[in-house]
């Protein structure tokens, strides 16, 4: 690839929040240049892939990535009690993060964005009219090129925003998934594990995808690795149902993050916090507000104003659109963080009884969970106040 001397902006990371972003950009005809660290995109990620329904008509992305749209949902206390939910209709998509990935990159260098693999950036610095990216790769050390504005998409790596001095999340979940196989009764039952002994203040999960083989991972306030032997004794007796070498592990950001915007430059997805602090998905909030900077950037090219103040604008929307989502997600996290196993076992049982389901399929929302997060946190408070 033949790189320009001058870009009209650079996306730093080729996820989904960076890809989205590159991808609006080129369709107003902007010069974009994805540098991606990883030597290709959408493999070897920690992620569940369940997406809502309606994400594919919301962005305008196939649903080529889909495996399958599941309908059920099999909840487990710590003892191994059951509450199996079956929603009227699929609430849910499962996708392949490799496929999903790639179809947005794919649309965005189909508009014109030039994808650079193996490319870490390591610094950036400010000019008068334009920012100086510095990256390398397996071949060359070093390399510097110029952008008259900057993406920053990096995940979970915040080197940059320290280095303009944004900020960045302060609080982190663990996570940790790998691959197993399961039997053929178990296709498309997806099972999520509620114990605090074993993901405190988290959950774990089994997710079936294809050819026998389903994501297994929790998030975790404690330890990852002992949670995933536990969740792997209950559901694998045997250890060859599991794909040890496939284990992947990740801290997952938590909290509202400011700031995200400064001269030339902007931070979406993961590395701005755009969280859900209910599951630890990123994939919706991301896309939500890649769209938001994307809308900012173009305008800020429209006025050929690319000043702190004219894109503070960027975080003043995403924080009105998910900041309450984030905030709530947190209080009910902290008070899930609380409870005893024994304590979630009565919950359980609460919850069996009293048309609590009934009230989620006439409410819940996959991508938006203040819903069924405050109904939550009315049982449990009330929970704390009956004993």
């Amino acid at each position: 690839m033949k790189k320009k001397k001058l870009y009209d902006v650079i996306v730093v990371g080729g996820g989904p929040s960076g890809l989205n972003t590159a991808r609006l950009l080129t369709d107003n005809n902007l010069e974009v240049l994805i540098l991606e660290a990883k030597n290709s995109v959408g493999k070897d990620v920690v992620c569940t892939g369940i997406v809502g329904i309606d994400t594919f008509r919301r962005f305008n992305i196939s649903k080529k990535s889909v495996l399958y749209e599941p309908q059920a949902i099999e909840l487990i206390s710590p003892s191994g009690d059951k509450i199996f939910y079956n929603h009227p209709f699929p609430f849910a998509s499962v996708v392949s993060r490799e496929i999903f990935d790639n179809q947005l990159l794919e649309q965005a260098v189909k508009n014109g964005a030039q994808l650079s693999l193996n490319s870490r950036v390591f610094d950036i610095s400010h000019e008068k009219n334009y920012i100086s990216v510095t990256y390398a790769t397996p071949e060359i050390p070093k390399e510097t090129i110029k952008g008259r504005f900057v993406v920053i998409a990096t995940g979970i790596n915040y080197n940059l925003n320290k280095l303009l001095g944004l900020g960045f999340p302060k609080y982190f979940l663990k996570a940790v998934q790998g691959y197993g196989y399961f039997k053929n009764g178990d296709k498309n039952n997806i099972k999520i594990l509620v114990a605090n002994g074993i993901a405190k203040n988290g959950f774990g999960w089994v997710v079936p995808i294809d050819n026998n083989i389903a994501r297994v991972g929790l998030i975790t306030d404690g330890d990852p690795e002992k949670g995933f032997e536990y969740i792997r004794n209950t559901f694998y007796s045997e250890p060859s149902a599991l794909i040890f070498e496939s284990l992947r592990y990740k801290p997952i950001a938590q909290g509202i993050v400011s700031k995200t915007f400064g001269e030339r430059v902007v931070v979406v997805g993961e590395a701005a916090g755009q969280i859900k602090t209910t599951t630890g998905g990123g994939l919706y909030f991301g896309l939500l507000c890649s769209e938001l900077a994307s809308k900012t950037i173009k305008e800020a090219f429209d006025e050929n104003n690319f000043s702190e103040e004219r894109l503070s604008i960027y975080e003043k929307q995403w924080k009105s659109l998910i900041s309450e989502e984030i905030k709530k997600g947190m209080i009910i996290r902290r008070l899930c963080g609380r409870l005893s196993d024994r304590q979630i076992e009565k919950i359980f049982k609460i919850v069996k009884s009293d048309g609590f389901f009934d009230y989620i399929t006439k409410n819940a929302d996959f991508n938006w969970h203040s819903i069924f997060v405050l109904n939550l946190y009315k049982k449990i408070k009330g929970f704390y106040t009956d004993s």
